[in-house]
């Protein structure tokens, strides 16, 4: 059994993190992989491109307050100097409306960069943490943990824990590690997706794939109390709707979901319009243009694939004329454009989820050092607590923070 001053379970964002920051400190630590390479997921993040932190902090961008111990933590290792290591590692920034990325757009700058400062030899790809397992002494004193792979056994005297959550398994992320850290005595958030699109899937929903529109959306549960909003592009698909603001309100439908299986979406297709002006307009058009099909009824205004659905799910035929429609008709075209109201069957899953919203509960991590208050010797960064930000750097910003503070502090050492 081999021993080991630190063992890094997960080397993707958070965990290669914490080695750089261990390694910074003149000590060594041994990462375990699962998947053939450290940062797979580094690799995929803004399509390919990495958007690594952003400009622009706030608390609730991370679902926190100013009192939480994971504001604490993103002021310690702020994005300032997220930037400011990569920097200095050879990765030069390109910022856009707060949005930062490598300045040669692409994330493998950024994971290369990570590798740099990692002792290849402290690198094993391709095992798996099947257990970990406090070694207690004879006096019932624990002096570390034993760590089971699938291929060999370590004695750790100190672990951090960097797995990740459940979110786009193909690249690493099982959730395996939150059985080991139950075994461990930690009290685990139910992992729901979060920053994935949304499952409406009806018939008219065929009818509008494709179309992208600026507008707003709201979650809502089925008592019809608001969970959350957001405003921007809404990419319309075949069985359902994606696009950030869906992406941004995921998680609240997701565990809304999962306490009830009953959650509901409101969407505004035509924010440049009042419902007034909108309902004037139609009614304009009916007066003027009574020949013509209902289904150029907004043409100029508004996409033909999405006036499509909207007369579907009204029930309207959409060859019939315009001087056919009555006043309620007008009037229904109109709410379902400015509030288009949908059951949601599912999101889009794991598979499709950017991130975890659950995990490790907060209560029990000690945010001075990002040590465990349950198991002294672990650590825990990154996506495997219940921390999950919004679209736009600030999970990575987490990854690097978390990361950083784990290493250095399961080193000994001090932030510079």
């Amino acid at each position: 059994m081999r021993s080991v001053p630190i063992l890094i379970v997960g080397g993707g964002a958070a965990g290669m993190m914490a080695a750089a920051a261990v390694s910074g400190c003149g000590k060594k630590a041994l990462i375990i992989e699962k998947m053939n390479q450290l940062g797979k997921k580094i690799l995929a993040t803004g399509n390919g491109r990495c958007n690594y932190t952003n400009l622009r902090q706030k608390p609730e961008f991370y679902h926190v307050d100013e009192t939480d111990g994971v504001w604490e933590i993103l002021k310690r290792f702020d994005e300032k100097q997220a930037i400011s290591f990569f920097k200095d590692a050879g990765v030069y920034p390109r910022e856009r409306d707060g949005y930062v990325y490598p300045m040669s757009l692409q994330a493998v700058s950024l994971r290369n960069c990570l590798q740099r400062k990692i002792d290849k030899k402290w690198v094993h790809l391709e095992e798996e943490v099947l257990e970990i397992t406090q070694n207690m002494s004879e006096l019932g004193k624990c002096t570390g943990f034993v760590v089971k792979t699938d291929k060999d056994r370590y004695l750790a005297k100190k672990v951090i824990i960097t797995a990740g959550g459940m979110a786009s398994k193909c690249h690493g992320s099982n959730g395996a590690c939150f059985d080991i850290l139950k075994s461990l005595g930690h009290t685990i958030i139910k992992p729901v997706p979060a920053l994935t699109w949304l499952k409406i899937e009806e018939k008219y929903t065929k009818l509008w794939a494709g179309v992208r529109v600026n507008g707003k959306i709201k979650a809502y549960d089925e008592n019809k109390n608001e969970l959350a909003e957001d405003s921007g592009e809404l990419q319309l698909v075949s069985t359902g709707i994606s696009g950030i603001p869906v992406f941004q309100i995921s998680r609240y439908i997701s565990r809304q979901l999962e306490k009830t299986k009953r959650a509901y979406i409101e969407a505004d297709f035509l924010t440049e319009f009042s419902k007034d002006e909108l309902l004037g307009e139609i009614l304009r058009r009916r007066q003027d243009e009574q020949e013509l099909e209902v289904s150029y009824i907004l043409e100029g205004i508004m996409n033909n694939k999405l006036v499509d659905a909207i007369l579907s799910r009204a029930g309207i035929n959409k060859n019939s004329k315009l001087k056919d429609l009555t006043t309620e008709q007008c009037e229904q075209i109109c709410s379902l454009i400015k509030k288009f109201e949908a059951e949601v069957k599912d999101t889009a899953g794991f598979d499709n989820a950017q991130v975890t919203c659950g995990g490790v509960s907060k209560i029990e991590v000690n945010f001075k050092n990002m040590s465990s208050k349950i198991c002294k010797g672990l650590y825990l960064a990154g996506e495997i607590m219940d921390v999950d930000g919004i679209c736009g750097g600030y999970n990575l910003q987490w990854a690097w923070s978390s990361g950083y503070i784990a290493g250095i502090s399961a080193a000994g050492g001090k932030q510079q």
